[in-house]
């Protein structure tokens, strides 16, 4: 008679289950190195990368060997499993709400006459932009067609395999693409989103810009932060967003990234 009572991997031979496992594992590895290698070669950062691959790595484990794992919990199971697919379902709200917020926002708003436009930095390869700090100047470069009053700031520092300020970078890109140099004024010390806006705020004043109406130039996947952290970085100040697409629009940081950084700047990038 057959034993229905067994499910997930529970029925399964010592051998059988090595095996899946070492499937299992090898098929996470190959995925995660995919990913790494195309978000590190549109140059956003790796962080956050992981989670989807260690929350999947729970929930193998968790099915590997079932009723194993029920005795261990007992009573504890149940409320466990509760909690589990509670915080999964409101993971997945969040993000989708958060996903909504990146793809529904639009720059319609935008006077005919900003003052100021801030573009943040990217990783650079050498003495070139990145694929994603290319896109964001591109757009720059539109922009400030489009607006030829505006000043414009570059902002991004060197990081630790950069071997040149990605505001010098940035503001080579631009000059060369017909941008004026006298419009361009770089922050070079910023190694994150918030430092890229707060140390901007340092520049307007040393260089006494006007900035009554900013626009923040970055990626899609980073509109929503950027402009939380603007609004606070410049209280009363109207701040505005114009994002530059990208090939990689749902792997440049992970966007599973962007909404951990998200959370993180709402609860502690305040000025």
């Amino acid at each position: 008679m057959l034993n229905y009572k067994k499910r997930g991997f529970s029925g399964f031979s010592l051998m059988k289950k090595i095996a899946v496992l070492l499937i299992f594992l090898m098929l996470v590895f190959m995925i995660c190195l995919a990913f790494l290698s195309t978000i590190r070669g549109a140059g956003a950062g790796n962080i956050g990368v992981w989670f989807p691959v260690v929350y999947f790595l729970i929930m193998f484990i968790v099915t590997y060997n079932l009723d194993e794992l029920k005795k261990i919990l007992k009573k504890l199971y149940n409320p466990l499993i509760i909690v589990f697919y509670s915080g999964m379902i409101f993971f997945l709200t969040a993000f989708a709400v958060f996903c909504i917020m990146i793809f529904g926002y639009s720059s319609d708003t935008i006077p005919e006459n900003p003052d100021l436009i801030i573009v943040l930095g990217c990783q650079v390869r050498g003495n070139n932009p990145s694929v994603l700090l290319k896109s964001r100047l591109d757009q720059a470069v539109e922009t400030l067609i489009k607006y030829p009053d505006a000043i414009c700031i570059v902002s991004g520092g060197q990081g630790p395999d950069e071997i040149i300020q990605e505001s010098r970078v940035m503001k080579k890109y631009l000059a060369d693409k017909g941008i004026d140099e006298n419009r361009i004024f770089e922050e070079d010390e910023s190694s994150s989103s918030f430092e890229n806006l707060v140390f901007s705020k340092k520049v307007i004043e040393e260089n006494n810009i006007k900035h009554e109406n900013i626009i923040i130039i970055t990626s899609e996947y980073h509109v929503p932060r950027a402009v939380l952290i603007a609004k606070r970085v410049y209280p009363g100040i109207n701040i505005y967003a114009v994002k530059s697409k990208t090939q990689y629009a749902f792997f440049t940081a992970g966007i599973v990234r962007e909404f951990f950084a998200f959370v993180k700047s709402y609860i502690f990038d305040k000025t």
